[in-house]
């Protein structure tokens, strides 16, 4: 799909994720629209949400959603409100007012909740640890259901880590290594749990940018797709990173919280032969580049 002039909708536009792909949408000459409740949409509002979709977008982009696996499970109801029930609002509007529109969703790797085993590939079972995990679990389970039954083209990405261009912001339990960074640049101290010696796979904003932007040019209906760099790293040696990168803050280690050691899934690795495959996707950015590129783009502004 071409996309200059085609219609595009992204939920949760404005956030770090949403706002990178908005721009780079618009880059390539798209006519995008934002649905997000900084702007005032409240994703859990059928009828605001219905009449957006008769809007009849080539393509929405679904980002929105309630984040954060130890908040989640302090808020249970509203994340199953605003993670699942919303997605099943957008497939059921999408089936009867607007049937032809490709649907994109982005999850999260807590679907699968602990490895079993690694790398983790989209067989792995899916034990989430969390509400957060459950809740995009079944929103995602629903959106197959509606691809099986209605024929939505939908596509489901399962992310790693991701980080990449952002305005500092305050940390809301999620994006770390964005986290990370921020406090580096403000030559204050990162607290690390445990140890630090999990493995994780982290994914620079291009990247995901490029592979949601081909899962539109592809027939990826459907389909699963685990998104990450592919490769580990220590999560200590992550933090080290950023601040011999930035020059400046601490690393400290420090006991565990109960509760977050609660949600707590050890390491995990992406196995990304599926989308390496089926959509052509091989990821461009190292971590330690990754962080340079972040870093020089951010001291711009």
């Amino acid at each position: 799909m071409r996309l200059k002039n085609k219609k595009i909708l992204i939920t949760g536009g404005t956030g770090f994720i949403g706002s990178n792909l908005t721009k780079r949408l618009k880059e390539l000459g798209a006519d995008v629209t934002i649905f997000d409740l900084a702007l005032g949409h409240d994703i859990q509002n059928q009828s605001e949400l219905s009449s957006f979709i008769k809007k009849n977008f080539d393509a929405i982009y679904h980002l929105a959603g309630f984040s954060g696996s130890e908040k989640s499970n302090r808020h249970r109801l509203k994340s199953f409100k605003v993670n699942t029930i919303a997605t099943v609002n957008i497939c059921e509007f999408l089936v009867k007012y607007s049937p032809k529109t490709k649907l994109i969703i982005s999850s999260s790797r807590l679907e699968y909740g602990k490895p079993i085993y690694l790398p983790v590939d989209e067989n792995h079972p899916t034990l989430p640890m969390s509400t957060y995990g459950l809740s995009k679990l079944a929103a995602t389970q629903m959106a197959l259901i509606y691809h099986k039954k209605d024929n939505l083209d939908v596509t489901v990405f399962r992310t790693s880590n991701v980080y990449g261009y952002h305005q500092n912001t305050k940390f809301a339990g999620y994006n770390i290594i964005n986290h990370f960074i921020d406090l580096a640049r403000q030559d204050r101290v990162i607290k690390i749990f445990g140890n630090g010696n999990q493995e994780r796979d982290y994914l620079f904003i291009d990247d995901l940018l490029r592979a949601f932007i081909l899962a539109i040019s592809q027939k990826a209906a459907g389909k699963i797709y685990n998104l990450g760099l592919g490769r580990p790293i220590k999560f200590k040696d992550m933090a080290k990173l950023i601040v011999q990168k930035v020059g400046l803050g601490k690393v400290v280690f420090t006991k565990w919280p109960k509760q977050i050691e609660e949600v707590e899934t050890g390491g995990y690795i992406s196995d990304i032969s599926k989308i390496k495959k089926e959509l052509g996707f091989y990821p461009k950015v190292d971590f330690e580049e990754g962080i340079a590129r972040t870093l020089e783009s951010n001291a711009k502004r």
